[in-house]
């Protein structure tokens, strides 16, 4: 039984207790479509939202092989409105409680999502706990139709790549909730990961990557990975993935695992104007050495280690001033640090924050430490 099976084997243990003898809201399980996931698109033709569902098909779905899905597309003029005619049409109550993804095509996001979200977010019957992605394709749907090639619910693949997001950090993880609590915060502005098709010999998949930035409910840029990752560290956010590092002569030589890292963002006043110290300490393990001397040249550990922290910072301080010059978008929570550690100085500069952002004074430090070599410093020889 593959992944896609037993996510649906769980679905339908579940589902079962709705429909056991006394249970208070009693409803056969054949008159209702587990929703799996949402694609939201405007649609050329009329200029209406589109709204795609992935459903799960309870219909002979556990069979040798077969994961069971379909889906659906409708248009509206509301994402309310467009999930009633569903059920008029397809004579089924949408059981929104697992559905795991929701997908926003670029075009939706950068006309702005609360009226996308809202309805979702009130719905007594959606989760808050549902992942927010924008699509890199033309249309959202694209990503959810990948399951006719793939043949697995693809709103469960999304969320088990966004459950293994932390080993890689090359993109937020976001749930609705969170999306729509930066959406509500002064000083700190939203993001998104970014989700595209990945084509390699013929065969498509998902792949996650980089991040969409918002001013308020508008999207306005985008991050490719590495700036994601470098975004991740200023906000403390980093569980995992590597740091690539150049040898002395620039060149690519080593990759280093991240095991742990702590950021602290700390806000001061110097001369009557407020200034942002941003403090990494990050652990490593050297996973892979790229030379043919190994470790036992004129590279030594320290040397390595400083080179690493030097180039963390100098990304690090790349990603903030993209987000200062180029989007006015407070990514980082640097307005949500002034109102927790500079509360009068909050109070004055709170309504004028974006325009204090973009010309914030941010210094960074990053120490990188190399707690693990693996198994050896040696280097492979090869043979004459």
């Amino acid at each position: 039984m593959n992944r896609g099976q037993k996510m649906l084997l769980a679905l339908l243990s579940a589902m079962l207790l709705l429909i056991m003898p006394g249970c208070w809201n009693y409803t056969e399980i054949d008159d209702m479509s587990i929703v799996a996931g949402v694609a939201i698109d405007r649609n050329k033709a009329d200029g209406k939202l589109q709204m795609t569902v992935e459903m799960v098909d309870t219909q002979g779905g556990l069979q040798q092989n077969q994961t069971g899905f379909k889906t659906l597309s409708f248009t509206g003029n509301t994402i309310f409105e467009i999930a009633r005619d569903m059920i008029s049409t397809t004579g089924k109550k949408l059981l929104w409680s697992h559905a795991k993804v929701i997908i926003f095509s670029e075009e939706v996001a950068r006309e702005g999502l609360i009226k996308a979200i809202d309805w979702y977010s009130r719905d007594t019957e959606t989760r808050s706990d549902v992942f927010i992605f924008v699509s890199e394709q033309i249309n959202a749907r694209e990503i959810i139709n990948l399951n006719s090639t793939t043949e697995a619910i693809m709103s469960f693949e999304l969320a088990q790549m966004m459950r293994d997001e932390k080993y890689l950090g090359s993109a937020p993880v976001v749930e609705i909730w969170d999306f729509i609590d930066k959406l509500e915060t002064s000083g700190y502005s939203a993001v998104a990961p970014l989700v595209y098709i990945n084509e390699k010999n013929g065969k498509k998949n998902e792949r996650v990557d980089g991040a969409a930035v918002f001013v308020k409910d508008i999207m306005v840029g985008k991050l490719n990975g590495k700036e994601a990752k470098s975004m991740l560290f200023a906000k403390n956010d980093i569980k995992g993935g590597v740091l690539e590092v150049n040898n002395m002569q620039g060149t690519p030589a080593y990759s280093l695992e991240i095991l742990s890292s702590r950021t602290k963002v700390r806000p001061t006043m110097i001369d009557g104007k407020v200034h942002i110290q941003i403090n990494t300490v990050t652990h490593t393990g050297l996973d892979e050495v790229m030379t043919a001397e190994g470790l036992s040249g004129n590279e030594s550990i320290a040397a390595i280690e400083k080179r690493a922290g030097e180039n963390l910072q100098k990304e690090i301080l790349s990603v903030i001033h993209k987000a200062q010059q180029k989007y006015h978008a407070d990514i980082f929570g640097f307005g949500e640090a002034v109102h927790e550690h500079l509360p009068k100085t909050w109070t004055k500069l709170r309504k004028q924050w974006p325009d204090e952002f973009v010309n914030l004074d941010v210094d960074v430090s990053s120490k990188v430490i190399i707690q693990s070599t693996a198994k050896t410093t040696r280097a492979i020889k090869l043979g004459d």
